[in-house]
C-alpha cells in the first residue's frame, strides 16, 4: 500500500511539472508572437508621410517605445532590415528613403582626415538616411533589454527617445544626485562609524576647506660623498675571500 501511495505521489509531482514546463512554453510563444506583431506594427509607423523624427507624433513615439520594451537588439535589426528592404529608413519614426551610396566597394572613407580617419561599413551607412537618424537608432538601441523578455523580471523595459533628453533634463537629473542637507548629515555619520572600525577617535566633516601649508627650510641637502677606496667597484666593496693552497 505504501509503495503505491509513493508511486502515485511522484506521478502527480511529475505531471504538476510537465504542466508547469507547458504552461511556459506556451507563455513564451504568446510573448514571441507578440514582439513579432510589433515589429509590424513598427514597420508601419510614422502615421504621416511628412513626418519629423525631431519632433514625432505622441502617439507614434508612444507605440515605438511600447515595441522597444519588449525588444532585443536582435529585434531592432529584424525591423530595421525590414524597412531597409521597402526603401525606407531603419529609425521607425523618420518617413524618408535610406540613402544609396554610389561607391562600389564594401568600404568608405568617414569624410574625416588625421586622428578621426576611418573606414566604414557601406552597408552599415545605407540603413538610415542620415547620421541623425543613425544616432537616434544607436541611442535606443543600447536602452534595449540584454534578456528575453520572457526571462525578465518585469518584461517591459522602459525605452527614451533621444529628443525626449535636452541640456536641461540632464542638468536636472545630475542636480537630483547631488548631496543634500540630510544625505550629506547621513554621509558624515558613516564616516564617523567608519573611523571608529579603524581606531580612530573622530574625522573631521568636510565642512570647511582644507588649510594647505608650505613648510620651508634653508637647508640644503647634499650628495652623497662615494668613499675613494681601491677594493670598491662603484660603491660596493666584495667580500674578501681566501683561497687554501692545494
Amino acid at each position: 500500500m505504501a509503495d503505491s501511495t509513493s508511486r502515485d505521489d511522484r506521478e502527480s509531482r511529475a505531471r504538476a511539472t510537465a504542466l508547469r514546463h507547458a504552461l511556459d512554453i506556451e507563455d513564451r510563444k504568446k510573448l514571441q508572437a507578440r514582439i513579432a506583431d510589433l515589429v509590424v506594427e513598427a514597420f508601419d509607423l510614422p502615421s504621416k508621410p511628412d513626418a519629423d523624427p525631431a519632433r514625432p507624433q505622441p502617439s507614434d513615439a508612444t507605440l515605438f517605445k511600447e515595441c522597444l520594451g519588449l525588444f532585443q537588439a536582435a529585434d531592432l535589426d529584424d525591423l530595421i532590415y525590414e524597412r531597409n528592404v521597402d526603401n525606407r529608413c531603419g529609425y521607425a519614426l523618420c518617413p524618408r528613403p535610406n540613402q544609396k551610396l554610389a561607391h562600389n566597394g564594401q568600404k568608405i572613407w568617414n569624410r574625416k582626415g588625421g586622428k578621426d580617419f576611418a573606414l566604414i561599413d557601406k552597408a552599415e551607412m545605407e540603413k538610415w538616411c542620415s547620421k541623425s537618424c543613425r544616432d537616434r537608432t544607436m541611442f535606443v538601441r543600447a536602452q534595449l533589454g540584454t534578456e528575453p523578455a520572457w526571462l525578465r523580471e518585469v518584461q517591459a523595459v522602459e525605452v527614451r527617445l533621444l529628443e525626449e533628453f535636452s541640456p536641461e533634463s540632464l542638468s536636472d537629473s545630475f542636480h537630483a544626485l547631488s548631496l543634500s542637507k540630510g544625505t550629506g548629515e547621513g554621509l558624515a555619520g558613516r564616516l564617523q562609524a567608519l573611523a571608529l572600525e579603524r581606531g580612530e577617535p573622530h574625522v573631521a566633516g568636510n565642512q570647511e576647506p582644507v588649510a594647505i601649508v608650505e613648510n620651508s627650510s634653508e637647508y640644503t641637502p647634499k650628495p652623497p660623498q662615494l668613499e675613494e677606496q681601491q677594493d670598491s667597484v662603484e660603491g660596493h666593496h666584495p667580500r674578501k675571500v681566501r683561497f687554501s693552497k692545494p
